[in-house]
């Protein structure tokens, strides 16, 4: 079975790649409708070695006794840094493009078609939707990230541990934000796509680019102790939380 646009992805990921993909393409051979591989192994930002390989794996079942013969694959494929992929069906994708609008957007925008169909072609979600998730995903955040803090805030390593992967997790809405506000396609590259947030939306995201741009986990960001990250991070999250229910 042929594999298509591999070599358009990083080599260390071609390498991960191709025997994982052999292994299921004899496992499920013509029930596959679909593979693609989606998120930051795509794009500029991928880091080999931190960067996770996401794929989605369309079948045409996908019970439990089917996903089975997967198992000893998966396995062997985490410890390759390709997390679990996600196994859908296409009519899952086509009932839950209001539940998960962000979510199969992203995948849309970021997706190399591995093999088969391109089943994300000619998906479009509603604004509305689009919104509502920007504004559950912000809003719970809020919640989660205070009391967190609560629970983790005497220990400088977990603090920075939380920030960023708050920020991490955020990503995807700041990028909806402004598909929103635009009606178009934001920038892939992220400190381009945080600029054009802070003009936006007339925030600051110096902290946010800072976060973006640390790589180390010695406790602190940008050379200082990550509670003074936090506070404002929280405060430019409150700010796009308010102006996400007028969007």
């Amino acid at each position: 079975m042929e594999i298509k646009e591999l070599e358009k992805l990083p080599v260390s990921a071609r390498n991960a790649l191709r025997p994982f993909l052999g292994e299921l393409f004899k496992a499920y051979g013509d029930d596959i409708v679909s593979v693609f591989a989606y998120g930051s192994v795509t794009g500029a930002d991928y880091n080999p070695k931190t960067s996770d390989i996401n794929i989605a794996v369309v079948l045409k079942d996908v019970s439990l006794a089917i996903l089975k013969p997967a198992l000893k694959t998966v396995r062997a494929g985490l410890r390759r840094k390709i997390t679990a992929p996600l196994f859908l069906t296409p009519s899952y994708i086509k009932m839950s493009l209001d539940t998960f609008p962000m979510e199969f957007m992203a995948m849309k925008e970021s997706r190399r078609v591995l093999f088969g169909e391109d089943v994300l072609a000619d998906i479009d979600v509603s604004r509305e939707d689009l919104r509502r998730e920007c504004e559950y995903q912000l809003k719970g955040k809020l919640l989660t990230i205070r009391q967190a803090y609560l629970e983790q805030g005497l220990n400088r390593r977990a603090l920075e541990r939380l920030i960023k992967a708050s920020f991490r997790a955020l990503v995807p809405v700041f990028q909806n934000m402004l598909r929103i506000k635009r009606a178009e396609s934001p920038p892939a590259e992220k400190e381009e796509m945080l600029r054009q947030l802070g003009e936006e939306f007339d925030i600051d995201v110096a902290s946010f680019l800072e976060v973006l741009r640390d790589k180390k986990a010695d406790g602190r960001i940008a050379g200082k102790a990550p509670e003074s990250f936090l506070n404002d991070f929280l405060l430019q999250l409150e700010r796009l939380s308010d102006v996400v229910d007028g969007l």
